[in-house]
């Protein structure tokens, strides 16, 4: 959970992914759709999936435990370096030093080194510096202090050098350079999509959902209003639209999306509307888009 998202937004989605999936096993034996609505709102939803496929070669290799060695770690869906190493020095004391970017901008600045670590040579560069500095005896705790380190003093903006016990050995303090490292990079600039997503409501007050592909860009497999992008795709033709309800805007990865949304209709019962009705009371229980989310929230306002 903690790849590609900050700590205080996890916590909560972490501690309900335990009370739903308290130990391998359980997480093993889950069907997708109960493991993509525990996940929902958290994102890159592979991350979910390849948890959920380690689980299983886990728990029908392994007995049921993490794998001690770096080579079987590493072979499990969706484990790299800074997983593995993490884990394993963290949970079995194996010294092995983790790599990712708050740490690599305490290393950066402490050698003065203008490595970029997305790149391969930076990356060896700052992993092997990181590896001469792990502490043999208590590597779990060296790694979470260094991440720590990263996450709370040494930040990518205005750092709080005056409370870093490491000042004294910083280059880059000392040569009164530490806003030089590491070197920024050119951040491509985002690409702005719109769409149309329509809220279609039933005498019952329920809405109507489509799933998405499972092999869609994005979000495969999860479930949203009627959506389309413009101008690319028209509206589907069994879709009436009625009341415009507003505007949410939600980005992923490079992707800023725009999506006005309506109240709409079906036309005349066409059994061509593939798809469900939920409750409102449902969403916590199926893989909801935060798109949709946002949507939902426009009918109180409207």
């Amino acid at each position: 959970m903690l790849q590609q998202t900050r700590v205080q937004a996890v916590i909560p989605y972490y501690e309900k992914f335990l009370r739903h999936f308290p130990e391998v096993r359980t997480l093993a034996a889950a069907s997708e759709q109960e493991l993509l609505a525990c996940w929902s709102g958290l994102g890159y939803y592979s991350r979910a999936r390849n948890l959920q496929r380690a689980a299983r070669v886990i728990v029908e290799k392994h007995g049921g435990k993490f794998p001690r060695e770096f080579e079987q770690a590493l072979a499990l869906p969706g484990i790299g370096n800074y997983t593995a190493s993490a884990v394993l020095s963290i949970a079995y004391g194996v010294p092995l030093a983790v790599l990712d970017g708050n740490v690599a901008r305490v290393i950066s600045r402490l050698y003065a080194l203008a490595a970029d670590a997305k790149s391969k040579s930076g990356n060896e560069k700052l992993q092997e510096l990181a590896g001469a500095l792990i502490s043999q005896r208590r590597p779990g705790e060296f790694n979470q202090a260094m991440m720590e380190l990263g996450a709370t003093v040494c930040l990518p903006q205005q750092p709080r050098c005056g409370k870093c016990p490491i000042q004294r050995n910083c280059l880059a303090y000392g040569r009164s350079q530490v806003d030089r490292y590491p070197p920024p990079r050119k951040k491509s600039r985002p690409v702005v999509r719109h769409f149309v997503a329509v809220l279609i409501l039933d005498n019952a007050g329920r809405f109507f959902v489509v799933q998405r592909p499972r092999n869609a860009n994005w979000l495969g497999g999860l479930w949203e209003l009627p959506m389309w992008e413009k101008p690319h795709q028209e509206p589907p033709d069994w879709l009436k639209l009625e009341k415009r309800l507003g505007t949410v805007r939600h980005s992923i990865t490079d992707n800023r999306l725009e999506v006005d949304v309506f109240r709409g209709s079906v036309n005349g019962g066409n059994r061509r509307a593939r798809g469900r009705w939920i409750a409102i009371e449902e969403t916590g229980f199926l893989p909801i888009t935060t798109i949709t989310r946002k949507a939902l929230a426009l009918v109180g306002r409207s």
